[in-house]
Formats: structure tokens, C-alpha cells, sequence
């Protein structure tokens, strides 16, 4: 997220600082962009509170001066750079500046092509402009008549979640709006369709409208509608077809069909830009998957469950051990204080295909043997032993595919990239990749999610009619 820099963000800068440039600015000096200088704005993006890049503008009448820009020496070569740049260009527009103006080395090779690849132009060359002789171009670009940047409104309600939430294609996030059913469900031990889609047709407009609100903006500003076409409940899956449907149809909007696993899988571009080619390891309730991505239009999957996906053993698993749903959260949490006791089997399937039914059976046998002796289930060791067989499963997989799939790097999506187990695990074994754990609050369905895939439709101009279908089984590849 690129947010004002503190203070507090000050360590961090100081060394990024020192690390890119022969002339760094002193902490003085920084003290005084941040708490004195009323023309300057310092900027920062940070990703679980490390400062990976910072940019500095000064205001100056219809002017904007570009003083500084950095990206952190182990993140550099990864789009921040870009990232940041064009925050702070959208934001000069967004103050009403007329034009932009910064000066570059005319040694700096790479900077130079960052700012000629947005519209800056040399205008002057300033002779021995640094300490070390060096000479710098004046560069320059106009900020009159800047488009500004597309906005896309979309709808979530695949399951048990209504959502809507609006972005714009800086991945700015100007609304998002979630509802949850799970205390409903969690009565009955699982999702009840017929009740999920009553919901969804309850809240869905209180939901869009609340989002719009949220975001300050009216539909006129709204480039497209967006909402998830499959895979899903079938019903859940109609009610926020309808919705966006209607939406399209009354704004005359351009409407598009989000693949709903894409969504979890783009949703990462709010922490980092994604970097391809790019392997992806869905875990969720309905999905067990290892998706390998060659570009943002470009998904196949090189291995699947060939019966129960992962979120649904943990909640079958739950079930025997008469916990509440969904079992997610509680073996996580139970596991946490278990120890190795239980020997379950590790599921035996050929290639990158994974199957927990046999993990599942093999925790329902022990318990019934277990109870037969008169002997009671340690729970805390049952789901210990259960979690480390089926999450060790899927980093082994993972890593084989790597081996024969070699990626840029790696991530984590769906409602069981929330897991604190399998997130320690891949940290312990990726580390030499750019791992990417979405944060806590991106791992459950949203429609934030599905707003960043549908900008991805929206570049490659993929949209879908009033009549396209809701599709329950769709594939990531179709």
C-alpha cells in the first residue's frame, strides 16, 4: 500500500537512501520534507510494514517537481519502481498540476528508460548538475488532459459471502463491502445453497449500494461491471450475475465475468506486482490446485485433488472430531498445541495431483479404533498429525513442480492461504523465491478480489454479453 511517509517509516528510507544514491539526503533533511515543508509530499509503499519504495513531489504553483524516487536494493527490477512513479504522476493530476518535471543523471540508463517509458522528454541539459561532474537532463511531461485511471465495480457471491467492492486501474481501492453468512451456515455444519442464494438476493443490493457510497463516486464514473461467472454455487452464482447484469444493462457498462480462482490468485497485486512466469497454489474449501502461470492471460493447471480439496477434508475432519465448522480455523488453532503422537499415512497420487479422502478416512478409522479401545482422542494431537501429513503434501508438491516448472515466484491462494501452519511452511521452504502469503484479510472471498482480475479482462478486452451463463464448474484455464 503507498500511503504519507512518518516518521517512524524514517530507519527504513534512511537506508534505501544511502543504498541508491552517492549524495543521500541527511535525516535533517527528511525531518523537514515530512513535518515543515507545506510544498512537499513524501510517499512510501510498505508491505507488512517494511518501506520497499518512497517518492518525493513538490508542489509549485501548476507545477510538480519529481525530487526523489527509490525502491529498496532487494526488491529493485520488480515493477515497484513503476508502481510508484505512477502513483505519484496520478496523484500531481489528481492536484491539478500542469506538468511534471524531474532531473536524471545522463549516465543513469535504467532511470532514464523508467521516465522516458512515461511520457518525460529531456528539455535541457544541465552541465555538471552533480558533485561528481556528472551532467543531468532536465525531463519533463504534461499532465493537461491525463485520463484518468479506469474503475471497475465488481460483485462477489460464489458461496456463502456478498460482496462489492470498486478499484481503479492504479490498484487504488475506493470501496469494499463484505457480508458473511458463516454464522448461518455453521448451524447446519456446512453451506446450505438454497439458504446461501435467499441471502445473497437479501443483501445484494444494500451491498452495491453501501460500496458505492463508500467510494464517492457516482455509476457514471464506473468504466465496467464485473462479477464472478463460475466456479461456485449455482444458485449464489445467479443472484450476483443478475446484479451486475442489471447494472450493466441500466449504465450501459461494459460487463465481465470474473474467473473466481483468478480473483484469489490477483488479489496479490495489491501487496507486490506479480512476476511471471508465476506458480500458484490454490487451496480452498472447493479447489486444491497447482496452477502454473506464463502471463496474466495464460493459466494451466499442472495438478489437481482427484477427490476432496484440502478446505473441505479440514471441515470433514472437524466433523469426526465434533468441532464446529468450518474446520479450518479450529485445527489450525488445536493443531498449535498439539505434538507428534498419531501416525496418519501420506497420500500416495502420481505426478502434482493431490488426494486427502484416504487422509480423511485414516483420521475417522484411528478415531473409531481409538474409541473401540476405551481410549480418549487427544484432539490437539489428531489435528497436529492431520494438518503437518496434509500440508507438508502440498509444499512437497509444490517444490516438485518447481523443479520442472521453474518460476520468477510463488503464491498462495483461497480461504487456506490463511492457515498460520502452511504459511510458516512455505517460508521455510521457498525462501529463495518471491513468496508471495496474501494478508489474513485477502484470503477469504471478496469481491476486491475479483476487481483486480477483472482489470486484467478489461486490458485484454474480454467481456461477455447479457446472455453469458453462470458457470458452476468452470475451469481456471477456460
Amino acid at each position: 500500500m503507498i500511503e504519507l511517509m512518518k516518521e517512524e517509516d524514517l530507519e527504513q528510507v534512511l537506508q534505501i537512501e544511502n543504498d541508491s544514491f552517492s549524495n543521500p539526503w541527511s535525516r535533517k533533511y527528511f525531518l523537514n520534507e515530512i513535518a515543515n515543508n507545506d510544498l512537499s509530499e513524501l510517499y512510501v509503499e510498505k508491505i507488512d510494514g517494511e518501506v520497499i519504495s518512497y517518492g518525493d513531489l513538490w508542489y509549485m504553483f501548476e507545477n510538480c517537481d519529481l525530487t526523489k524516487i527509490a525502491v529498496a536494493k532487494n526488491h529493485r527490477n520488480k515493477g515497484y519502481g513503476k508502481k510508484m512513479l505512477k502513483y505519484l504522476i496520478a496523484t500531481a493530476n489528481k492536484r491539478g498540476c500542469e506538468f511534471m518535471h524531474l532531473e536524471v543523471n545522463v549516465n543513469n540508463a535504467e532511470a532514464l528508460k523508467l521516465y522516458e517509458g512515461f511520457g518525460f522528454e529531456p528539455v535541457r541539459t544541465r552541465k555538471r548538475y552533480y558533485e561528481n561532474g556528472d551532467d543531468a537532463y532536465d525531463m519533463m511531461r504534461g499532465l493537461i488532459g491525463e485520463s484518468q485511471p479506469k474503475k471497475v465495480l465488481a460483485i462477489e457471491s460464489s458461496c456463502d459471502e456478498t460482496a462489492c467492492a470498486i478499484i481503479d486501474e492504479d490498484l487504488n481501492v475506493l470501496s469494499s463491502v463484505v457480508t458473511s453468512q458463516i454464522d448461518v451456515h455453521a448451524r447446519f455444519g456446512g453451506v446450505i445453497p438454497e439458504v446461501a442464494s435467499r441471502m445473497h438476493v437479501e443483501q445484494i443490493s444494500t451491498i452495491i449500494k453501501e460500496a458505492v457510497d463508500q467510494a464517492k463516486v457516482s455509476m457514471d464514473e464506473i468504466d465496467a461491471i464485473a462479477y464472478t461467472i463460475g466456479p461456485g454455487l449455482i444458485g449464489s452464482l445467479h443472484v450476483g450475475a443478475i446484479g451486475a447484469k442489471s447494472l450493466a444493462f441500466f449504465y450501459d457498462k461494459p460487463l465481465i465475468g470474473v474467473h473466481h480462482l483468478k480473483g484469489h490468485i490477483f488479489i496479490n497485486e495489491l501487496i507486490k506486482p506479480l512476476q511471471y512466469p508465476m506458480m500458484a497454489l490454490v487451496v480452498s474449501g472447493g479447489h486444491t490446485e497447482l496452477v502454473y502461470i506464463e502471463n496474466d492471460q495464460s493459466f494451466r493447471i499442472i495438478g489437481t485433488t482427484l477427490d476432496d480439496a484440502i478446505g473441505e477434508a479440514y471441515d470433514k475432519v472437524a466433523r469426526v472430531m465434533k468441532e464446529a465448522y468450518p474446520g479450518g480455523p479450529v485445527i489450525d488453532r488445536l493443531a498449535k498445541q498439539g505434538k507428534a503422537h498419531y501416525q496418519l499415512p501420506t497420500p500416495k497420487v502420481d505426478g502434482y495431483n493431490f488426494s486427502f479422502s484416504g487422509l480423511k478416512n485414516a483420521v475417522l478409522q484411528l478415531v473409531k479404533k481409538e474409541e473401540a479401545a476405551g481410549n480418549e482422542i487427544n484432539k490437539e494431537d489428531l489435528a497436529y498429525a492431520f494438518q503437518e501429513v496434509a500440508l507438508n503434501t502440498l509444499v512437497k508438491k509444490t517444490k516438485a513442480a518447481l523443479e520442472e516448472y521453474p518460476c520468477k515466484s510463488v503464491v498462495i491462494a483461497g480461504g487456506v492461504a490463511a492457515n498460520s501452519r502452511l504459511r510458516e511452511l512455505m517460508k521455510e521452504n521457498f525462501a529463495d523465491k518471491d513468496l508471495i502469503l496474501p494478508p489474513l484479510k485477502y484470503c477469504t472471498d471478496n469481491a476486491l478480489m475479483i476487481a483486480c482480475a477483472a482489470l486484467h479482462y478489461l486490458k485484454a478486452g474480454k467481456f461477455v454479453g447479457l446472455d453469458a451463463s453462470s458457470m458452476p464448474s468452470m475451469s481456471i484455464e477456460d
